[in-house]
């Protein structure tokens, strides 16, 4: 995690970075420098950047375009930093291949270049700082939910272990991007609901299952029947087609009825129930794709219907 701005300034021409420094000086940032293709990759690969101010030209006017052909190693050997390609012959097809490459931003050696500049590394600074802040967040879910997973298995108690079980299901959709928690333990004179989830992701693979996703959490100590995969298609049409995904997690899995039923029922309807006991929300929670063991899981659920 990048701590405090670190820039890597490339740049053969001694006065150009000279200005770079006094920029990045009185910005308070920490800057270092290569002139070099070799200078620069040995730079990159010893330090955490925040951001590298990239000269297109790497030997003058009459070079080639070297300092583009460090892009791909930028992102290769310091993937978390910034590139800002700083040229002073910009042409429209070089800032094309700039950002085909991966340039964070370009800049024109001007007379606006100061102000621009600090302007851009504010950016790419606060650009930087929200993803690690992100990761940071994404971290601590991770524990958490591993510690109340952990707890949940210890819980003898019923009722503590219940609503260990839903907690686990809320910090595990938190921790998955494109997906909401809406509302928890929601009761009224219709239905009783553990969560609802909110698709929010982009994917069209995800928004074709509607608005919301519904969580039925049980801890039973025997299987769970048939009558409750029908109890919760039932609250999914009640969303009047905004809901057509649901997840039902029970630790000690389902009886044969419930699964056929988690297949058979697909061809009735567009609706799909994914069952989950406790060895696949095990996996799920261990998963380093999230997203896309839930896809597969939908994919399973799925496949298996059309064998039907």
């Amino acid at each position: 995690m990048t701590l405090s701005p670190k820039i890597l300034i490339v740049d053969d021409d001694p006065s150009f970075v000279q200005i770079y420094l006094g920029i990045l000086k009185e910005e308070g940032y920490s800057a270092e420098s290569a002139a070099s293709r070799d200078e620069a990759l040995g730079k990159l690969d010893a330090g955490d950047w925040t951001a590298v101010l990239l000269d297109q030209r790497l030997r003058g006017a009459d070079g080639p375009d070297s300092g583009l052909d460090l892009l791909e190693e930028v992102s290769r050997r310091s993937p978390g930093a910034k590139t800002i390609v700083v040229t002073g012959y910009a042409d429209s097809r070089a800032v094309e291949r700039a950002f085909e490459l991966g340039a964070y931003d370009y800049l024109e050696k001007n007379a606006v270049l100061d102000a621009l500049l600090r302007i851009k590394l504010r950016s790419a600074w606060e650009s930087v700082r929200a993803r690690d802040a992100a990761a940071l967040q994404r971290g601590e879910l991770d524990r958490q939910l591993r510690d109340t997973w952990a707890a949940c298995l210890r819980e003898t108690d019923k009722n503590r272990k219940g609503a260990l079980l839903e907690e686990v299901l809320d910090t595990l959709f938190r921790t998955i991007p494109g997906f909401v928690v809406f509302s928890r333990n929601r009761r009224n004179d219709i239905e009783e609901m553990d969560l609802v989830v909110r698709i929010e992701s982009a994917d069209p693979f995800w928004r074709s299952e509607g608005q919301y996703l519904l969580v039925e959490c049980k801890h039973w100590s025997s299987p769970v029947p048939r009558h409750e995969f029908d109890s919760l298609r039932a609250k999914m049409n009640r969303k009047h087609k905004r809901c057509r995904l649901g997840v039902f997690v029970a630790l000690n899995g389902f009886t044969q009825p419930f699964r056929a039923m988690a297949t058979l029922g697909l061809s009735e309807s567009h609706d799909l129930v994914l069952p989950v006991d406790r060895d696949r929300l095990e996996r799920w929670i261990g998963a380093s794709d999230r997203v896309q063991f839930l896809k597969d899981l939908h994919g399973e659920v799925t496949t298996a219907a059309d064998a039907k």
